[in-house]
């Protein structure tokens, strides 16, 4: 999970009275140009929403697919050429030679990312899609070669957003799509031509339910309960007898928020009607289980605070200890694994400097047990290229044909495994604790309860490593 931003997107563009405020992005690849026609073949004036289409183009031939596309749609389609504002019911085409992204309502022309493997053009566009409209981002994955797209839609699910995927038996290249599903992370997985109404009905969804922007969650944490968390709790309820995971020490609002995100992918009226759904067809059950977790990061994570960690901490962690000695990390929450790869490459290549140097033993850690499997077979796709720079990939990884692996040296210096920071015993005796952006999600009590623990688990003079907007004011 991560903090959810104030959506730009939001900003402006329901104040004409359109039904929705969403922005579209839609990424595609080879088989692309056959599945977004019949995806625009259905889209009509009147919806509000905004598209964005970011399609592999070669940089050696103009592209006609504005045109293309044109012919297909009443609203305005446009190739960007400079930096252009978006306005609702138009749709936004990438050119040749560039990537775009997007920034305070702004898109916006960069140089293209030289990463090895592939392209990143639809990775870099859904990841500030994610930072900049938050709950109002809506990434889409069709048909393409590789697992481009993969990495930006799992941003966008965890700023709340909505990931759909083409049908794969319906896509040309089934590649992307099959990478997007991989992750558990999509909502809803439709032929082309169906999305269309599916997405004006996720817009009229969001209006009927009326969710709550963050700053508007903060305060109504302050306030007297919601009446509907009568119902999220009921549904919490359902969910620990189901699965064994107890989500009431979690933030009411931001749970309800979540909940509510299952309502609209269902078009259910309410959330009492989704607890009928609940109950009556099991399989959903996991999949809300996934959309509270939301297990999402990637590598190297704020770049500042990781060259700060890398400066200032590692050489700390370090500093008086030998070959007979260890230094001992755990990360909380590791979710599939980037973060503490992340951490274990910067102490290995401190570690290399030394003459003596100690041991390095790593413990990570997660609540979803998906995930940790995933972390353990530490394969990832090329666009990782974009966080980790050239000299870490040859120097930690192996490369496959459409993935990275972790190196076995550094893959045995970790032990990943499934664990409940409000529920089990800690490890013991640490240089460090590594929890990023999970004390956010918790009410106060267990916030305390977790610093706590914390403190037990660290040896004397040890570090502690928070995200950006988290705080250790509560510990002993």
């Amino acid at each position: 999970m991560s903090d959810d931003p104030q959506s730009v997107g939001q900003s402006g563009h329901n104040g004409s009275g359109h039904a929705s405020s969403m922005l579209v992005g839609i990424g595609a690849s080879a088989g692309g140009i056959c599945a977004l026609k019949q995806f625009f073949s259905r889209v009509t004036p009147g919806s509000g929403l905004t598209f964005v289409v970011i399609l592999h183009l070669s940089p050696q031939h103009e592209s006609n697919l504005a045109e293309l596309l044109q012919v297909n749609t009443k609203i305005p389609v446009t190739q960007v050429t400079q930096t252009v504002r978006v306005q609702p019911e138009h749709v936004y085409v990438m050119p040749p030679s560039k990537y775009m992204v997007i920034e305070d309502g702004n898109i916006n022309l960069i140089q293209p990312e030289r990463i090895r493997g592939g392209h990143s053009s639809i990775d870099m566009f859904f990841r500030t899609l994610a930072d900049a409209y938050g709950k109002d981002a809506v990434a889409i994955v069709m048909s393409g070669t590789g697992a481009d797209g993969t990495l930006g839609l799992r941003r966008v699910k965890e700023h709340g957003g909505f990931a759909i995927a083409q049908d794969p038996v319906e896509a040309e290249y089934d590649a992307m799509p099959l990478s997007a599903i991989e992750t558990g992370l999509v909502d809803l997985i439709l032929p082309a031509a169906q999305m269309p109404d599916r997405l004006r009905a996720l817009g009229e969804g969001g209006q009927r339910l009326q969710l709550p922007k963050e700053e508007e969650e903060k305060q109504e944490e302050r306030q007297s309960p919601d009446p509907e968390m009568a119902e999220v709790r009921a549904v919490l309820t359902l969910l620990r007898q189901r699965t064994g995971h107890d989500f009431t020490q979690y933030k009411g609002p931001t749970v309800r928020r979540r909940i509510a995100r299952r309502v609209q992918v269902h078009g259910l009226p309410d959330i009492n009607s989704y607890l009928n759904l609940l109950g009556e067809h099991p399989e959903e059950v996991p999949a809300l289980l996934r959309d509270l977790l939301i297990t999402v990061t990637n590598f190297f994570r704020d770049r500042d605070a990781f060259e700060s960690f890398n400066q200032e901490i590692v050489p700390k962690l370090f500093a008086g200890k030998g070959a007979n000695d260890q230094v001992r990390v755990w990360v909380v929450g590791c979710a599939t694994g980037e973060e503490a790869y992340s951490i274990a490459m910067l102490l290995c290549e401190y570690a290399a400097r030394l003459n003596d140097p100690p041991r390095i033993q790593i413990f990570a850690t997660d609540i979803d047990e998906r995930a940790i499997m995933q972390a353990r077979d530490c394969r990832y796709p090329h666009t990782i290229a974009l966080d980790v720079t050239p000299a870490r990939l040859r120097q930690f990884f192996v490369e496959g044909d459409d993935h990275y692996r972790v190196k076995k040296e550094v893959r045995e210096l970790i032990l990943f495994a499934p664990h409940n920071i409000l529920r089990d015993p800690p490890f013991s005796e640490l240089d460090l604790v590594s929890c990023r952006n999970l004390l956010i999600y918790l009410n106060r009590e267990m916030q305390d309860r977790t610093l706590a623990t914390f403190h037990f688990a660290l040896a004397p003079g040890a570090c502690l490593f928070l995200g950006a907007s988290e705080t250790a004011e509560g510990i002993p």
